[in-house]
């Protein structure tokens, strides 16, 4: 419930007539008009419900991957507010995730060209990636990797893994996800601690 202190008319809160009192996040209050709610039953509200139930409860299971790589304890927030806005896919009320357009990091560090994932064997992947050095890149900058078992529902974050001019890295998964498929990204983080955009590489058959 709003309030607003008047010097005119003393406290004030809540909605009076066709206005309502709001204060600020900075603490100022202020009288605006009145917004009737609109219709929660009307086609755009239904769809924009199940959108956002979609990617909140797709998300879940991703929350503290993305605490650790958004480095703010809303990460995920931010995470499902830019995957409502790039991941899904399809008509309502048949609306699906497309995991490959999720983003665990934004920065301005350079991305890599190609990158092959190679399962050598059992649960032992070989990344490779273009090492060339780019405008906003370092040889130093150090890569990270995020995987995810969609039937599962189970991440696993990898961070500072080899360094952008080694071009490969090897590394084991977990051998409870032998025979599954994995989805796969990878971000690079500069010396001084400033990430690349994340970037997927492919859904891993292991």
């Amino acid at each position: 419930m709003a309030r607003f202190i008047s010097t005119t008319f003393g406290k004030i809160s809540g909605r009076h007539g066709e206005a309502v009192a709001v204060t600020t996040k900075d603490g100022r209050c202020f009288l605006r008009v009145y917004t009737k709610p609109k219709d929660p039953t009307s086609p755009k509200q239904l769809a924009h419900q199940a959108k956002f139930g979609l990617v909140s409860k797709g998300l879940t299971c991703l929350g503290s991957v993305f605490k650790i790589t958004y480095a703010d304890k809303r990460g995920k927030n931010k995470a499902v507010s830019l995957a409502y806005k790039n991941c899904i896919v399809g008509e309502y009320p048949n609306f699906t995730l497309d995991y490959s357009k999720l983003i665990f990091t934004v920065g301005s560090v350079d991305i890599t060209g190609l990158v092959t994932a190679t399962v050598l064997e059992g649960t032992t992947i070989n990344l490779k990636w273009d090492s060339s050095v780019f405008t906003q890149s370092n040889p130093n900058d150090t890569l990270s990797l995020v995987f995810f078992n969609e039937a599962s529902k189970k991440g696993l974050l990898r961070q500072n893994l080899a360094e952008r001019s080694m071009g490969s890295v090897k590394l084991e998964i977990p051998a409870i996800w032998a025979r599954a498929q994995i989805h796969c990204w990878l971000y690079f983080t500069s010396p001084n601690g400033i990430n690349s955009p994340s970037q997927y590489v492919s859904l891993i058959q292991l």
